[in-house]
């Protein structure tokens, strides 16, 4: 499996179908009928990964709307997109 770093540039997998209930976003995979539920933190990310985006940029922007130190910040978006990338849920472009 492909490592995600800071220079990685991530995406949405084209085979998740997700919608907002309660100001969260909810998920479901086509390909294995698994869904997923993001609490608000996850779905900021995966409003900020609609379209491609470098995971440094996505730390940065995040940064601009929570109270959070930088490296805490990081270590938790890397750990995210590690488990959507895991589910099949984040595509790594290039």
């Amino acid at each position: 499996m492909t490592e995600i770093s800071a220079d990685s540039v991530v995406s949405r997998s084209r085979e998740i179908v997700a919608g907002e209930i309660d100001d969260e976003i909810v998920m479901m995979s086509v390909e294995n009928g698994t869904y997923y539920a993001l609490d608000p933190v996850g779905s900021s990310i995966w409003e900020l990964i609609e379209t491609p985006i470098k995971v440094s940029e996505l730390v940065d922007r995040l940064l601009l709307g929570y109270d959070v130190e930088r490296e805490t910040c990081e270590r938790d978006v890397m750990t995210f997109l590690e488990k959507l990338h895991e589910n099949g849920i984040l595509e790594l472009q290039g």
